[in-house]
């Protein structure tokens, strides 16, 4: 064989190896003749090896930039799962709006709401009346300490017990009765009254919070309480009681929710009711269609009182004025008779340009809206005019304004009567003559066939009589009815140019001044007489109150009303002197709680009932505390 002919030898053991991937070119044979036969196919594999050599290194390469890329991909991925995961957190940690309707039975007197306690407090803090009054009666400007911390316990659930209780929860109070009761010759009305607390957070962390809270209550109302705890039906209750036993409290948990009373019995009761054994007020039709019409998304209260509870508010109010036990059976007439005119009555509270506003709505029996709205809408529009004759410190003026006041009274009559049975009916006409009889007229028919239209009536003091005023249609017959109260032989007195009639027997007046016809107290008379040029229109607050009005509605009512002590009673609560604010600064006190506007309120009759919205410092979230509250 000619030895430029063989094939050339691997100077390495194997062929694929290491120095014959880089180094392949010391494996070629040194001969220089022409390659022929097999030389061709060795060529063809050091060639071969040579590329295999020189691609290597960018193979490597490019698993290394696939591996970055991954990573890069998995470094922009991550914080946006975190976030996602966090935000899904925050969403499913955030509390569900829980109907607590479901805790109220359905024969319940009444039910009010409020969603979230820290939005009430909220707009509390930012209303006029808190920004004016919070410094001189010595409350904190801040009703919530720290909003950050509030929000982050709304939201993720983490805080202390009351970061969580403020925060989460909601709030229902449920009227299930009262309790009357007689001592000496006096009259006591203790209405019955359920809290409930959807806490939504667990038991373990709100409840000794709550607990806690009550014990310090009870201490401080009842001296040494009596403590209980007892099962009832699978649930543990928890009992606060007075050394006579006479007032407790009582609480009981629900799962999530706290169910806090004045009353045993009510507090198992909205227990039954939440697990169904009793109906709930939630699946009542009438609530339905209240909650539906009066209530709006950002509501900060919710108020419903069934037929039921407005004859017991009837009849509350008729004992209180009464004052004696033997009113008892003329109050339960009193209240069945104007009852059955009401289906029930619902009412909201939001804020509006730091005030806030309330909307009711007293729904009516079918049929008597028909009545009552052809001599009751006047066709011209109400108009709240100089009022010439209330002075400028009256504590409140209402406008009435009807199409015909004679019409209007005789349709009332037959309507209080048709709805009433037997004994009602035969008490409805003395009942409707004493409506009148608060302002000295005793024949209310005679009266209303003897005015126009427009009706006013001035209060001077909170709790003093009311002067009314109409125009004087018939000046003969006002004479007589007004002889008919200040008797037959009335002093004479000259205020100004008007002449002014005074009772011998008592002091009770009434003047003829221009066209108008006044009756009342004689020194209101008298007052409402000097008013001349500076009338209540002359006022800021009042003008500011009468910006409110909307005049081009059918109104059918209207009342202006000193706002300042109900203010004031308010924002005292929350005091941190203990003697009482006007003691130590009654001057800056009085002065801040002038620059207030008046309360407003008007009235409009709809097609199923009448709607009542008004305007005022606190309105029924600070009435309802301020009735609520223990005294200091």
């Amino acid at each position: 064989m000619v030895p430029g002919l063989l094939p050339p030898t691997s100077r390495l053991q194997h062929e694929v190896n290491a120095c014959q991937h880089y180094f392949p070119i010391f494996n070629a044979s040194s001969h220089r003749g022409p390659i022929v036969g097999n030389c061709i196919a060795c060529k063809w594999k050091r060639e071969n090896s040579l590329n295999e050599g020189r691609q290597l290194p960018a193979l490597l390469t490019k698993f290394r930039m696939n591996a970055l890329i991954k990573y890069r991909r998995i470094r922009l991925l991550l914080p946006i799962v975190v976030v996602g995961l966090v935000a899904a957190w925050i969403y499913w940690s955030q509390p569900r709006r829980a109907d607590l309707a479901t805790f109220a039975p359905s024969d319940c007197l009444a039910f009010v709401e409020v969603g979230n306690a820290a939005e009430l407090l909220a707009g509390l803090e930012e209303s006029r009346g808190w920004q004016a009054l919070a410094g001189p009666i010595g409350a904190k400007s801040n009703l919530l300490t720290n909003r950050w911390l509030v929000r982050v316990a709304r939201w993720v659930g983490l805080g202390n017990a009351d970061a969580l209780l403020l925060a989460r929860s909601q709030f229902g109070i449920v009227f299930t009765g009262a309790q009357v009761g007689e001592t000496g010759p006096t009259l006591t009305i203790r209405p019955l009254a359920t809290l409930i607390i959807e806490t939504h957070s667990s038991q373990r962390r709100v409840r000794p919070a709550l607990e806690g809270h009550i014990e310090e209550f009870a201490r401080r109302i009842y001296g040494q309480p009596q403590f209980t705890r007892k099962q009832i039906d699978g649930a543990e209750i928890t009992e606060w009681s007075s050394s006579d036993g006479v007032r407790n409290i009582v609480m009981g948990f629900l799962d999530s929710a706290a169910i806090i009373g004045n009353d045993e019995t009510s507090v198992v009761s909205c227990l039954e009711t939440k697990r169904g054994k009793r109906a709930a007020l939630a699946g009542d039709q009438f609530f339905g269609d209240f909650r539906s019409r009066v209530n709006v998304p950002d509501s900060s209260l919710f108020g419903f009182v069934s037929r039921s509870g407005v004859k017991s508010v009837l009849q509350a109010y008729a004992l209180y004025k009464a004052a004696s036990s033997d009113a008892v059976n003329a109050s339960r007439l009193l209240s069945d008779t104007a009852g059955n005119l009401v289906n029930g009555l619902a009412c909201r509270s939001q804020f509006v340009e730091g005030m806030v506003e309330d909307r009711c709505f007293l729904a009516l029996t079918e049929g008597v809206v028909d009545k009552l709205r052809p001599t009751m809408v006047a066709q011209d529009r109400l108009e709240i005019g100089a009022l010439p004759f209330v002075p400028p410190d009256a504590y409140s003026v209402s406008i009435y304004h009807l199409r015909d006041v004679d019409g209007f009274w005789n349709d009332l009559n037959a309507v209080v009567s048709s709805h009433a049975d037997v004994i009602g009916a035969l008490a409805a006409r003395p009942l409707m003559r004493s409506l009148l009889k608060p302002y000295g007229i005793e024949d209310p028919a005679a009266f209303v066939h003897a005015i126009g239209a427009r009706i006013e009536t001035i209060r001077l003091e909170e709790n003093s009589p009311s002067v009314l005023m109409t125009e004087a249609l018939d000046r003969q017959s006002l004479r007589k009815l007004a002889a008919q109260r200040l008797g037959p032989k009335p002093r004479t007195e000259t205020v100004g140019e008007f002449e002014v009639l005074l009772s011998s027997s008592d002091n009770w007046g009434a003047s003829f001044a221009d066209n108008h016809f006044l009756i009342g107290p004689a020194e209101s008379v008298r007052r409402c007489l000097q008013v001349q040029s500076q009338s209540i229109a002359s006022i800021e607050g009042f003008r500011r109150s009468e910006r409110l009005v909307d005049l081009s509605l059918p109104l059918t009512a209207i009342t202006f009303k000193s706002d300042r002590q109900t203010a004031i009673s308010f924002v005292e609560l929350f005091s941190e002197r203990e003697r009482p604010s006007f003691s130590t600064n009654a001057n800056a006190v009085d002065q801040a709680a002038r620059s207030l506007p008046y309360a407003v309120n008007v009235t409009m009759l709809k097609d199923t009932g009448f709607e009542w919205t008004s305007r005022s410092a606190f309105g029924l979230p600070g009435s309802l505390v301020t009735a609520l509250a223990p005294e200091r």
